[in-house]
């Protein structure tokens, strides 16, 4: 159990290390250089390319990634590459991203893991967001 929960803590501290260079990314307008740090950030927290874990839908892939942790780690990515498409004009994409990181939460909580208050506010910013008439 005790490394089982190292390695929880250690996902944990990685992503939101990631996260922050991403959001930075994003402030300053490097859309690129976020769009390339969600794909690294997969690839090293996850051990799987961004763009393979959204080709199946989002009960597959929850099940592949098998931990709440990490299924959370992934919503969270996606409703970020969401915002990025949004911001460069990809309304689209941005829905869909939206769409399937707000599916992706919904198995987090299937999984059996409660909500934190960052992942209540993200819930709510995306369901805000493809409730606005630009994101249909």
């Amino acid at each position: 159990m005790s490394l089982r929960k190292d390695y929880i803590e250690r996902l944990i501290e990685e992503f939101a290390a990631a996260l922050s260079r991403i959001l930075k990314a994003r402030r300053e307008k490097k859309l690129a250089d976020a769009q390339r740090l969600i794909q690294e950030t997969a690839l090293s927290t996850l051990g799987m390319e961004y763009t393979a874990l959204l080709m199946a839908d989002p009960v597959s892939t929850a099940r592949l990634l098998g931990s709440p942790t990490r299924v959370k780690v992934l919503a969270r990515l996606v409703a970020e590459d969401g915002e990025l498409n949004a911001e460069q004009g990809d309304a689209a994409t941005a829905t869909v991203r939206f769409q399937y990181a707000l599916a992706l939460y919904d198995e987090v909580q299937a999984m059996g893991l409660t909500w934190d208050d960052d992942d209540t506010a993200t819930v709510a910013r995306l369901r805000t967001r493809l409730s606005a008439p630009d994101s249909r």
